[in-house]
């Protein structure tokens, strides 16, 4: 028995349009406010402490530009969600299909602040033509918006944030398949899209993200084939 293949729709929708020329007033601009901790709660490796204002604000940029590069391009992803009763182990993979460059002029901080011992800022992101009419094509209607929460601890740092992150984006693609599906795939594949700023906390020990996603199913594969 053959694979449900699900055929990607987004290069359809994209190319539809495509066909419409975009009028100057269409060009749309993509804003953020992420966060960095000045005094994180766990210290990891060797530095000043407070972190320093201006170290922070390159962290915080490079986390803008990861963001912003998921809200415009996203990952492909590869799923095959966990069953105990067959034995088989989660496992959930996120591979970015492009980034937006370092330098990017149209890439800013617009402001920051320091609260509560944390830098804020808010960063902008002017999109091209190409980029606005790929977000415009993920807002076809084609494709499937879910939220999902994902969390993973403070020790981890930087790459605690992260991993949080990739966490929300899997628990938002289970929450849409359990919708869509009556019994567990084996696998799925597709492409996922960061679609709004997430928001992030720290809550007992842990980032806690919470994201929303516009998401396509490529190729689906049920149990019964194996």
């Amino acid at each position: 028995m053959r694979a449900l293949v699900v055929v990607p729709i987004l290069a359809a929708a994209l190319a539809a349009v495509s066909a419409a020329p975009l009028r100057a007033e269409d060009t749309d601009r993509l804003s953020i406010r992420p966060w960095i901790e000045l005094e994180p709660l766990v210290r990891i490796g060797p530095g000043p402490y407070p972190i320093p204002v201006d170290a922070a604000e390159k962290s915080l940029l490079e986390m803008g530009r990861v963001l912003l590069s998921a809200m415009v391009y996203g990952w492909d992803f590869s799923y095959e969600p966990g069953d105990k009763a067959r034995r088989v182990q989660e496992r959930f993979v996120l591979t970015p299909l492009a980034q937006l460059p370092w330098g990017n002029p149209r890439l800013r901080v617009v402001e920051t602040e320091v609260a509560n011992a944390r830098l804020w800022a808010r960063i902008s992101y002017a999109l091209d033509e190409e980029e606005a009419r790929r977000r415009a094509a993920w807002d076809s209607g084609t494709a499937e918006l879910s939220t999902g929460q994902g969390t993973a601890g403070l020790q981890l740092g930087d790459a605690g944030r992260t991993a949080s992150l990739e966490s929300a984006v899997r628990d938002a693609i289970r929450r849409s398949l359990d919708i869509r599906y009556v019994n567990k795939p084996r696998q799925i594949t597709g492409e996922v899209v960061l679609w709004s700023d997430p928001t992030v906390l720290v809550r007992s020990g842990a980032y806690v993200t919470t994201a929303t996603v516009k998401l396509l199913v490529r190729e689906l594969i049920p149990y019964r084939i194996f």
